[in-house]
């Protein structure tokens, strides 16, 4: 019997993904982040699929490493609700604060080989912040 295949990773499916990594809380591994992301959109996606995508496969190795260790024990949880789930948004804010850091400098590296490899070519400064043309909207070509 032949399977069927998931649908690509859209924008927003992968920002799904991203947002449960940063709220993720205790063990992590490939197959419990496709069961959590199974459950909330009803879709299995291999661990294949997801490694494929950098910025899922750099936010996963980094959650990992932050979670690596971490968990001697839980801390005492506020009796407050509302105090409980503004912990956790700080929580899953710092993680996501954490992961769009790697981003950055990520593609800060990314940046540096283009320069140079632009310098290597003979592309100018000049060259590279010119305007971009403007789009030729409600005009049909050869007509005025």
């Amino acid at each position: 019997m032949k399977k069927t295949r998931a649908p690509d990773l859209t924008a927003e499916r992968i920002k799904l993904v991203l947002d449960t990594l940063d709220g993720w809380k205790g063990k992590l591994t490939w197959d419990l982040l496709i069961g959590a992301i199974r459950k909330d959109t009803g879709i299995t996606y291999s661990r294949f699929t997801f490694a494929e995508y950098t910025e899922i496969a750099n936010a996963f190795s980094l959650k990992k490493d932050a979670l690596r260790g971490t968990w001697k024990g839980e801390r005492g949880q506020p009796r407050d609700e509302r105090v409980r789930a503004a912990l956790e948004q700080v929580e899953r804010y710092k993680a996501k604060v954490e992961r769009l850091e790697m981003q950055n400098q990520l593609l800060l590296e990314q940046f540096v080989t283009w320069a140079h490899n632009a310098e290597r070519k003979g592309v100018t400064v000049m060259m590279l912040n010119a305007p971009l043309p403007k789009p030729e909207r409600d005009r049909t070509k050869g007509v005025k």
